[in-house]
C-alpha cells in the first residue's frame, strides 16, 4: 500500500515528457527498432502542431511559415485547426533531434504545441 501511494505521488510530480525532445525521440526510435528499423535511412516523416487551448487558430500563418522555413511541406491536419509538416529524413541522428527540439521551442513561443512526429518504418 505504501509503495502504491509513493508511486502515485511520483506520477503526479513527474515532469511530463516533452514531445520533440531528444529523450522523446529515443522512445520512438526504440519502438521502430523493435520492428527492425534503426532509423538511419531517409523516410517519410510527418510533424504535427496545434494551437494551445483557448488560442483558436491564432498564429496559424506563423505556424505554416515555421514549418516552411524548416524545409517541410505544409498541410492541414484533420483535427483542432492544426498544421502538419512533411519531409524525407533519417530520424536517428543529432540533426533530427535539433530540428524537433527547435520546432517544439518555436511553436511554444507562438502559443502552439508541437505534437511530435511519426514516420514510416523501414525494415532492414
Amino acid at each position: 500500500m505504501i509503495l502504491r501511494l509513493l508511486n502515485s505521488i511520483v506520477v503526479r510530480f513527474r515532469k511530463p515528457l516533452e514531445l520533440g525532445s531528444p529523450k522523446a525521440n529515443k522512445l520512438v526510435l526504440a519502438q521502430i527498432a523493435e520492428q527492425g528499423d534503426d532509423g538511419t535511412e531517409e523516410r517519410h516523416v510527418r510533424h504535427f502542431a496545434y494551437p494551445m487551448r483557448g488560442a483558436g487558430s491564432a498564429g496559424r500563418d506563423q505556424a505554416i511559415e515555421l514549418f516552411a522555413e524548416a524545409g517541410l511541406d505544409v498541410a492541414e491536419t484533420q483535427y483542432r485547426d492544426g498544421v502538419m509538416g512533411e519531409h524525407y529524413a533519417a530520424v536517428a541522428n543529432e540533426e533530427f533531434d535539433q530540428l524537433t527540439d527547435s520546432l517544439r521551442d518555436e511553436f511554444a513561443r507562438m502559443g502552439w504545441e508541437y505534437d511530435g512526429w511519426e514516420c514510416a518504418v523501414l525494415k532492414s
